[in-house]
């Protein structure tokens, strides 16, 4: 199935209706996914224990929680390889740069990659392609490929997933 997200709304290619929205909440990196009617279905967020290290990404959690506080699916984000900071150190002028994040779908495991910024899979255990995230360009918006079936606000916290990733690998300013 083609998807498209543009806005935070998702579509089926096909058509214009709108099948889930993605909402910022008030403040911090939560975001709520919504129905067509805007009935809350879900809320993707980042979690890191406090006893951990926040500044290592290993020690995050990203999280989309059902509307009744349930996890739906979590993601354990990672670094690129040779990024590791126990074989390559901490970088002075920047974080270690993060391309992959172990994904757990309804109790399957999944790897979602981060192949460029305007490029995203989600692999399942045999490392098959099952859902593609690619930027349309200078036309905006994103072209989802599902060819696993999943419900359109687990592809739109999917989607979420993807740009926390991106915000891993911003330029951190003080």
């Amino acid at each position: 199935m083609r998807y498209t997200m543009k806005s935070g709304m998702l579509m089926r290619q096909e058509s214009d209706a709108v099948l889930a929205r993605i909402r910022n909440a008030l403040t911090g990196s939560v975001r709520i996914i919504r129905s067509s009617g805007d009935q809350r279905l879900m809320e993707a967020q980042i979690c890191t224990p406090e006893s951990a290290c926040a500044s290592d990404v290993r020690n995050k959690e990203y999280r989309l929680l059902d509307c009744s506080g349930c996890v739906a699916a979590c993601a354990f984000p990672g670094y690129a390889q040779g990024e590791e900071p126990e074989t390559a150190g901490w970088p002075i002028h920047r974080m270690p740069r993060v391309d992959h994040a172990k994904v757990i779908i309804d109790g399957a495991a999944y790897r979602l990659i981060m192949r460029s910024s305007r490029r995203y899979t989600l692999e399942d255990s045999a490392g098959k392609e099952i859902v593609r995230i690619v930027h349309n360009g200078l036309a905006g918006g994103w072209t989802m490929e599902d060819d696993h079936g999943f419900r359109p606000e687990i592809l739109c916290g999917l989607f979420v997933f993807c740009r926390y990733i991106e915000l891993e690998n911003e330029f951190m300013t003080i």
